[in-house]
């Protein structure tokens, strides 16, 4: 039911459930209070409906789109409803009881055909589910014709009744379903056969089952053989059961062994009272029984709470006792040696703690999971933010433990709890990222920058001096004022080659310190005729080499950008020194170029050059033009 949203595929899937058992109940209660004398209903749709109905509702909320879950659903509902028309008198009812148990068995076929993951096994399997579906269709309408005109409890009573069309149909849809259920067992024995080991025990279970089906369909048909209709309403509901207890088929096996082990500790604990409260006023005067035995039941307490509590931690995990939970989340995090390791060990414990199948840590904005716990599943899942220092660093992904079963609001309280043991983490994880990222940029540039000083020297550098050796050499027998003018003028050209490979390497205008050398730069700009002015604020002096270098820089690409693309009259550069931290901004009044070019070469590496050295560098659009704000750290 894929057009369905999720949780009204699972009301959908309950509300059927409760109607088909209410039905079943209330017939019950009737034929016990006596209003029915007797019920006319055969006991393989009271089977079908007690145990089809909850198994299929289960089956269909944590696999919505496997159609094998809503079908064995459907198969309970229409038990329930045949059972229903037993209480019920009248006409109606009894045309109803005559027809309305076939759908059942075409149901059960495709089941069959589809199991176990929704979808047939390849075109003949197609082609069996089609022929399946109109054959159950056709026979339907066909019976529900020929229990109009027949004799009332015709099918029990083997009453006669002339052929005609519907007779025909029947018979054709029911050796349509015959043949579609010989089709399935061979199916899925050969799937079986096929398939890898850890599937194969689950189409065997159902190829058994199918078999089983196929055997009580043709004998309660054929030959009537009693108690016969036991199987084949047992069939696939074994089959689904096995498939759920011993191969995890549906993803429910979890909620099977939870039932299992509440009802059999819930026994245990009333075998326990009563055996105790028994021994004891078996040993007690008889005027003092009862009090003996209310004290019993008093000491006993402490006893059913410590029970209770051991299947609290069995059924729900560790999130049963938050203390506990968040104090294993501590250690665990303490003995992590990386910050991966603790993202990974805080999913792990989280995941067995709370029981979720499924839980994933997103570091900052980064798609695939940090660290993975299970597998999702096709259920709701629960997104919690990371904050560390005000910020968001990550968020932590935990899918609840069955599409029925939300969160309760003491869960949802302890996850908050886990979250802000988490997000520190995360944010260790961010920060050793970013730095990893930042020392490869930086590899990465010096690995440039010697390819363009080795360039340089060798296309420029090298060949002057290598011509000016050969004409020294040439000079020595031939005419030396000539050779002598060529010699200076390659060594000339050799020397503006290393002033400018130098002045690449460092602004020659820091020689003299950064606060001149921001004067040159803005003097410069204006001569462009921007009007631009320099404030600072401090003294500027001795910083360190790389943070004059990042800031001369930032500010001439930010007039450089001023000039080119804002269309501004005014630029302000403002330098301030302000303890351990550098703050430099350059606004402008124009139209925002800079704004609108976030993405630009400029732009990124004026904020690569500021968070390199560990700083920030920001873009505010002003009413008119646009400021760009920096702050580096000087240690």
């Amino acid at each position: 039911m894929p057009v369905l949203g999720f949780a009204v595929r699972v009301r959908l899937a309950w509300g059927l459930a409760g109607v088909a058992l209410a039905l079943v109940a209330g017939t019950a209660l009737a034929a016990l209070a006596g209003t029915r004398d007797g019920l006319a209903v055969e006991g393989r749709d009271w089977l079908l409906a007690v145990v089809c109905a909850p198994l299929g509702a289960r089956v269909a909320t944590h696999a919505a789109r496997n159609a094998c879950g809503w079908l064995v659903l459907a198969v309970g509902v229409l038990g329930a409803a045949t059972v229903a028309t037993s209480a019920a008198g009248g006409p109606a009812a009894g045309w109803l009881r005559e027809w309305l148990w076939w759908p059942g068995y075409g149901l059960l076929v495709l089941v069959v055909l589809l199991f176990p993951d929704g979808r047939p096994a390849g075109r003949t399997g197609r082609v069996a589910v089609a022929a399946t579906t109109v054959a159950t269709a056709a026979g339907t309408v066909a019976l529900a014709a020929l229990a109009l005109r027949a004799p009332r409890d015709y099918l029990a009573a083997g009453a006669p009744v002339r052929p005609s069309w519907d007779t025909t149909t029947i018979l054709v849809s029911m050796g349509v379903v015959l043949v579609a259920a010989v089709f399935a067992v061979v199916s899925l024995g050969w799937r079986a056969v096929r398939s890898r080991p850890a599937r194969r025990g689950v189409l065997v279970a159902g190829a058994a089952n199918a078999a089983l089906l196929l055997t009580a369909f043709v004998l309660d048909t054929v030959e009537g053989v009693p108690l016969v209709w036991l199987g084949g309403a047992l069939a696939i509901p074994l089959a689904t059961a096995i498939g759920v207890v011993r191969y995890g088929l549906y993803d429910i096996d979890l909620l099977v062994h939870r039932a299992l082990v509440s009802g059999l500790s819930t026994l245990t604990l009333i075998i326990t009272y009563a055996a105790t409260v028994a021994l004891v006023a078996g040993h007690v005067p008889a005027g003092v029984g009862p009090i003996a035995a209310a004290v019993t039941v008093v000491a006993l307490l402490p006893l059913r709470q410590g029970i209770d509590n051991a299947l609290r931690r069995l059924l729900y995990g560790l999130g049963a006792d938050p203390y506990a939970l968040t104090t294993l989340l501590g250690t665990r995090v303490g003995h992590a040696r990386t910050p991966e390791e603790v993202l990974a060990a805080a999913a792990g414990v989280i995941g067995a703690g709370l029981k979720s199948p499924y839980v994933a840590v997103h570091s900052g904005d980064r798609e695939p999971a940090e660290a993975v716990h299970g597998r999702p599943r096709d259920w709701p899942v629960t997104s919690l933010p990371l904050i560390h220092q005000g910020r968001p660093v990550g968020r932590l992904i935990v899918q609840q433990r069955a599409p029925d079963e939300p969160w309760s609001r003491r869960e949802r309280a302890l996850m908050r709890h886990l979250v802000a043991q988490l997000a520190p983490a995360a944010a260790s994880v961010n920060l050793t990222r970013d730095l990893q990222a930042a020392r490869e940029r930086l590899v990465r540039a010096r690995e440039e920058e010697l390819r363009r000083l080795q360039r340089d020297l060798h296309d420029g550098v090298g060949p002057l001096l290598s011509g000016t050796r050969m004409l020294a050499r040439a000079a020595r027998g031939g005419d030396t004022a000539d050779l002598l003018t060529r010699i200076e003028g390659n060594l000339a050209d050799a020397a503006g080659e290393v002033r400018r490979i130098v002045d690449g390497l460092r602004p020659p205008a820091l020689d003299h310190g950064l606060a001149p050398a921001l004067t040159h730069a803005v003097d410069r700009h204006r001569a462009s005729g921007l009007d631009a002015r320099l404030t600072v604020e401090g003294e500027l002096t001795e910083l360190p080499a790389a943070v004059e270098v990042a800031v001369y820089r930032v500010v001439d690409e930010a007039l450089t950008n001023v000039v080119k693309h804002a269309g501004a009259g005014t630029a302000h550069v403002r330098v301030r020194r302000s303890g351990d931290d550098l703050c430099l901004s350059v606004s402008d009044d124009g139209t925002g170029g800079v704004r609108e070019r976030p993405d630009g070469v400029g732009v990124a590496s004026m904020r690569q050059r500021c968070e390199e050295l560990g700083g920030s560098f920001t873009v505010t659009a002003l009413s008119p033009g646009t400021r760009l704000s920096a702050t580096i750290p000087l240690s």
